[in-house]
């Protein structure tokens, strides 16, 4: 699955991504706090990961970044269509990132 990194906290090592086929937001919390030379995600990355559910609640794994800061204004831009009640105006807001396609690797399948 592919998605966009909504929340990171760099401290704690968890984010919240937004997934490319508009279902649940899946959640990630990385294994070790701590992991040299690694920088974590930040809002606006685009990662690809597998996904999970347990107990109705999506769970990323394994996740790599594919490109950093490629929908940057994301967050903002779905606060900003959030009503004072949360509730949003029903448009649809774009991924205006632009990926670069030597980087991209799309996501393995695997035949049932």
């Amino acid at each position: 699955m592919i998605g966009v990194v909504l929340w990171s906290d760099q401290t704690d090592r968890k984010a919240v991504f937004w997934c490319e086929d508009q279902g649940d937001l899946a959640y990630y919390e990385s294994p070790s706090l701590k992991e040299d030379g690694y920088s974590f995600f930040d809002a606006g990355d685009m990662v690809q990961f597998e996904v999970s559910t347990d107990r109705r609640i999506r769970r990323a794994h394994n996740p790599t970044l594919v490109q950093e800061h490629a929908c940057v204004g994301l967050p903002e831009r779905l606060r900003q269509d959030a009503g004072a009640d949360g509730a949003t105006s029903g448009k649809i807001v774009p991924f205006t990132g632009q990926r670069e396609e030597r980087d991209y690797k799309p996501p393995l399948v695997r035949k049932a």
